[in-house]
């Protein structure tokens, strides 16, 4: 097979209509590339439009041509099969570690072509989007600019999140789109629930302000898989020098699989596809458009829809997520959450038994169902289930931020989990989720690096924060909140088996039941509260059509085909493993 070296002298004689070059990296693995490039048309030198992807050049179209076809012959389409991916051949899938390698070196032998300009603009979506976080590692400096859709820069948060292994997600997809590597990336995967060294390659976490120097745009959605890593990348990346903006509509991958109360909703986040074909195109954007524009959720009408007639469903563009305010509502005695903590309250204790788990509905899923969707089917007629919920409210409640559980708990098992539901209780009796979080408790002192597993010492009392991400949404005057606390929420994630053993020896060990309890008086739920003036409403139809109109119907069409394969590869239709 022809090197890269040889292949470049036909790159600079003729018109490059997907050439195929391997491309070698400093281990001597070959990347497939492949180039698109109008060499006989616009500048001699070109700005490379690029894109790595675990979903086969063979089996989608790319993302960089349809961007490439936009912006014109200045620039060339560059797509490229990650390790195992497509013709990529000759080892595994590497969940991503050698991302930045990777990049680095594809990066240096593109922008020394003799038709580039040495300039990089990356884009990428899902499992590509983390392959363009990950891009960054080791600081290449070809890289100027990134459009990055649906993707987490939180690797070991994907799979571990709270500590639990992410099961219909994890397996889900390394089977569908890797079928012969699934069960050694698998299992390496679970080898390595540990927080340390092994994730390094693909840990961002306070690295940025040198890692990245350069502009992009962020497309992320509030029930997505990679919701909480995508506004951490938000986050970090405006740590650096530059200006990042970013998109939050209400679905994210979840609009793949149908996204109810918002789908109708969803297309509108095509926003951040016109801001980054201007961001890479060098244009302004137009005015209005602030460093966040997201939805704030709201209810559901009696048929399912957006509620249209209350106060949440809108679209907003505020310069920076707005401060919060801290409300906590503790668990009292009969099901009740209340402001006030009670001077004494009884614990509250059920069996979990890991064989017959708490069913999964809704959620930020990809593979099961997900969304805003009831939970009183899964949760009614159970004891494992302890619910809780407010007064109706006075006023309208509006939050934006982090949505925490803080519960103070004890087992008999030496490991268990603990769950949490956040959901909107409706005065016809629907509990719609909002969102939902989960904590191993061997992890409960964190995830981060450095920290090891801590069995339970039976009758012990311990505190552990559950995350339930984050979130804009307004429930109305005359509803409730209503949190729901458990320990298991399947397949979302695996159940836990109480048994206390790695994840690579669990299914080797037997399934205990556990003996749950909840401390209730020191236990509460956090919601961040904000203003409705910190939320103004913004036109986004008119803002789309004010786009649409002053660039074109080309830029329109260019726009909509993004879209459309971004749709495709976060639906993992895409994924073919060669």
């Amino acid at each position: 097979m022809l090197r890269a070296t040889a292949v470049a002298a036909l790159l600079c004689t003729a018109l490059c209509e997907e050439q195929k070059v391997m491309i070698t990296m400093r281990d001597g693995f070959n990347l497939s590339t492949w180039i698109n490039c109008d060499l006989d048309k616009g500048s001699t030198k070109k700005t490379i439009l690029f894109e790595t992807s675990t979903y086969t050049h063979h089996g989608t179209e790319e993302i960089v041509v349809a961007m490439k076809e936009a912006l014109g012959p200045d620039y060339c389409a560059v797509r490229q099969d990650m390790r195992g991916s497509g013709d990529s051949k000759g080892q595994d899938f590497s969940l991503w570690r050698t991302s930045g390698n990777d990049s680095y070196d594809s990066f240096r032998w593109l922008a020394g072509q003799p038709w580039a300009n040495g300039d990089v603009y990356q884009t990428g979506v899902s499992s590509d989007g983390l392959g363009s976080f990950f891009s960054v590692m080791d600081k290449p400096q070809w890289l100027k600019k990134q459009f990055v859709m649906l993707a987490s820069m939180l690797a070991h948060n994907v799979v571990f999140p709270g500590g639990a292994f992410r099961d219909a997600l994890t397996n889900g997809w390394l089977a569908a789109i890797f079928p012969r590597q699934f069960p050694a990336l698998r299992h390496e995967a679970r080898a390595n629930e540990f927080p340390g060294e092994w994730w390094n390659p693909v840990n961002m976490t306070g690295k940025c302000a040198d890692l990245v120097d350069f502009p992009a745009v962020l497309l992320a959605g509030w029930y997505d898989i990679f919701l909480q890593g995508n506004l951490a990348a938000y986050d970090c990346y405006n740590e650096g020098p530059s200006k990042t903006y970013m998109v939050v509509g209400p679905c994210g991958h979840c609009d793949v699989w149908s996204c109810p109360v918002y789908e109708a909703e969803s297309p509108k986040s095509e926003l951040g596809i016109s801001m980054a074909l201007d961001l890479f195109g060098g244009k302004p954007l137009p005015e209005g458009i602030k460093g966040i524009t997201l939805f704030v959720l709201g209810s559901a009408d009696s048929s399912g829809g957006m509620d249209k007639s209350g106060p949440g469903n809108y679209w907003s563009t505020v310069e920076r997520f707005p401060s919060f305010t801290e409300r906590k509502y503790y668990l009292r005695s009969g099901g009740v959450l209340s402001e006030q903590q009670a001077t004494e309250e009884a614990p509250l204790s059920y069996v979990y038994d890991p064989s017959r788990p708490v069913e999964t509905r809704g959620g930020n899923n990809l593979m099961i169902k997900c969304g805003a969707m009831d939970q009183r089917v899964v949760e009614q007629n159970r004891t494992d289930v302890l619910v809780f919920a407010s007064s109706p409210l006075g006023e309208d409640l509006v939050m934006t931020g982090p949505l925490r559980a803080w519960l103070e708990v004890e087992s008999n098992a030496t490991d268990t989990d603990f769950t949490a539901k956040l959901t909107h209780l409706y005065p016809d009796g629907r509990a719609l989720l909002i969102n939902d979080g989960i904590a191993r408790m061997r992890w409960r002192d964190g995830t981060t690096g450095g920290v090891a597993p801590k069995p339970m010492v039976p009758g012990t009392v311990y505190g552990v924060e559950i995350s339930m991400w984050n979130t804009s949404y307004i429930i109305p005057k005359g509803h409730r909140v209503r949190l729901s606390v458990s320990s298991s929420n399947a397949p979302r994630f695996q159940p836990n088996p109480n048994n206390g053993l790695p994840l690579t020896e669990d299914f080797e060990g037997k399934q205990l039941l556990a003996q749950n309890t909840v401390h209730i008086k020191s236990s509460y739920l956090s919601l961040p509260i904000v203003s409705k003036s910190d939320l103004p409403p913004f036109d986004m139809e008119a803002a789309l059509e004010a786009y649409y109109t002053e660039r074109g119907p080309a830029f329109k069409a260019a726009v909509k085909k993004v879209a459309q394969i971004a749709r495709d590869k976060a639906a993992g239709i895409a994924g073919v493993e060669k």
